[in-house]
Parts: C-alpha cells; structure tokens; sequence
C-alpha cells in the first residue's frame, strides 16, 4: 500500500494532459483516474486507482467519494484539478508541501501569466509564495481532510461545478482569515479555453449559469459574491537577500563547505576511536 499523504482525482478525458503530471520528480502523491472517454482502461497502467465512468466533473467525484470514504480516511490533501492543466510531479509535490505548511483547508495552484483564465486574481504573482483570498475555482481546487467533507455535499450541488468556489469559502469561514490561499509558489498552464473541455461541450454555457445562480441562491448568496473573485486580502511575499548579503554567501561557500566536511570527517573518526 502506498505511504504517500496527498492524492490527486482527475477526470479525464481522450485529450487529457495529465500523463505529464507524473514526469519531473519523484511523486509525494498518488493517482486515481476517473475517466469518461471511449476507450474503456485507458490511462488504468499509471495510475493507483482508476475507474470509467461518464458524467460531469462534480457529481461524479462527489458520489465517489461519498462511496469510497476510507479515501478521504488514507489522505491528508486532495488536489481535484481538470484535465487540461499543464504542469509536472515537481509543481504539484510544491503545491502540495506549501499546503501542508501553511496548513490550508483550501487553496489552489496560481496559473501562469500566458494560460487561458477568467479571473485575473488567480494569475500566478511573482511577489508572493502565497495569497490569502476567499475564492478558489472549480478548475483546480485543493482541500484538506476536514475542508473536503465540510464541502463534500455541496459536489452534487451543481452539475457543471458552477457556483461552488462562492459557496465553500463560507463553508469554511471558521478555519479563519488565513485557511484560503493561491498558492503563487506552484502555478500550472491552462492549455484550453474557459467553458471549452470536453464535459461543458454536453451542456453548454447557460447551463453552467443556471447552476451557478441555482446553488449560489441555496446557500443565500448572488452574482455580488464574485467579488471575492477580484482581491486577496494579504499574502507571503517572496523576500530576497541583499545585493551584498548574497554577494557575500556566494563568495564564502566554497569555505562553508570545507567547513562542514571537516566536521564531518571529525565526528567520522571519534566514531571510529568509540568503536
């Protein structure tokens, strides 16, 4: 049985990317593969678990996970990202790790500046490790244990997904200011256009906007919660040495070095004289 602490649920499609997702670095997460394309197993041989199945995004992982908690039992993060996010094992173990560190109950990769986006809130910001918000999307969210099943009954909530990055962070508003985060540290690329995966193609946009004013209006909300959309509220600022101070570091290294291999080499031979 795999040790890893994260796991990483796709849905993927015949064009899906995340074959890629596994290349770069060893992985501190596992796969499970949730696939509604035409050829029944594919993808099965790199993936910890897998399943064919057809439906939409959110339903699907929602009535999967409700079936099979002892997955939410074995993991402590989730990443439910789509199918068409460009990125490797190194950016997602990162996403992970920032995570874990800042102890998030919910986050999301930042995109890269040249993706397909519709919030420009959620392009990757070289300032920062990390901003606090109140709005991650459905695209490429991350809970931990205890956010994924406060939120979990919400997935069957909306068939396309809509609505849903409003309404969990209020489910969440107890784990307090700075539970919510894109994580700028871990940006992915969105190779495809807004509304254009293989899933929205089955029941169009407006559909999408009546999920969302459906499942916002549940939960007491409207359209005036998309602001949250628009702002962060503070964040961790990625802080670089002075000119001189890594000037400095750069020259010393070599002794540090010797240094610490002398050290080394000392307590190799009092181990030695011990024996």
């Amino acid at each position: 049985m795999s040790h890893r602490r994260n796991l990483v649920i796709v849905r993927a499609g015949d064009n899906s990317v995340h074959p890629g997702w596994l290349s770069g670095a060893d992985r501190h997460f596992d796969l499970y593969v949730s696939y509604f394309g035409n050829q029944p197993g594919r993808y099965a041989d790199h993936a910890e678990y897998h399943e064919d199945r057809k439906g939409m995004k959110w339903p699907v992982l929602g009535e999967q996970l409700a079936r099979h908690p002892e997955l939410i039992e074995r993991y402590e993060y989730f990443w439910l990202p789509d199918d068409d996010l460009v990125t490797d094992a190194a950016t997602i173990n990162r996403l992970f790790d920032f995570a874990a560190a800042y102890r998030l109950a919910l986050a999301q990769p930042a995109l890269t500046r040249d993706s397909y986006y519709t919030w420009p809130l959620l392009l990757q910001d070289a300032r920062f490790h990390l901003r606090y918000t109140r709005f991650i999307e459905v695209m490429a969210p991350v809970f931990d244990r205890a956010a994924l099943r406060t939120c979990l009954p919400t997935f069957t909530e909306s068939t396309s997904g809509w609505g849903l990055d409003s309404v969990w962070p209020r489910l969440l508003a107890a784990r307090g200011e700075q539970a919510i985060a894109i994580i700028d540290a871990a940006a992915v690329y969105h190779s495809r256009p807004v509304g254009g995966g293989e899933l929205y193609k089955k029941t169009g946009m407006k559909a999408a906007l009546r999920d969302e004013e459906a499942v916002m209006a549940r939960y007491g909300l409207d359209r005036r919660a998309l602001v949250e959309a628009r702002y962060f509220s503070s964040g961790v600022r990625q802080m670089r040495l002075p000119l001189w101070k890594r000037l400095r570091d750069r020259v010393s290294r070599a002794t540090r070095i010797a240094n610490y291999q002398r050290l080394q080499q000392r307590d190799r031979r009092r181990a030695q004289d011990e024996g």
